[in-house]
């Protein structure tokens, strides 16, 4: 025979059930986001994007002239 529950534990139960839901979807996430980053490649998150600017004769000299 089943027992009559209170409002109280039917609000654990749904909160019981809500956690594990949560528990099972933040897996999943977990999951999917490390694939995203074994799928990175390591140039492209140590490498800096930008190439250094090289600087002619003249723009070396007009640098030295204005920081002085």
């Amino acid at each position: 025979m089943k027992q009559i529950q209170t409002e109280t534990e039917k609000h654990l139960e749904w909160l019981k059930s809500e956690l594990e839901k949560d528990t099972i979807e933040l897996e999943k996430e977990k999951l999917k986001f490390i694939d995203q980053i074994k799928n990175l490649k390591k140039e492209d998150i140590v490498k800096d994007k930008k190439e250094p600017e090289k600087l002619s004769l003249w723009k070396r000299i007009k640098t030295v002239l204005m920081k002085g």
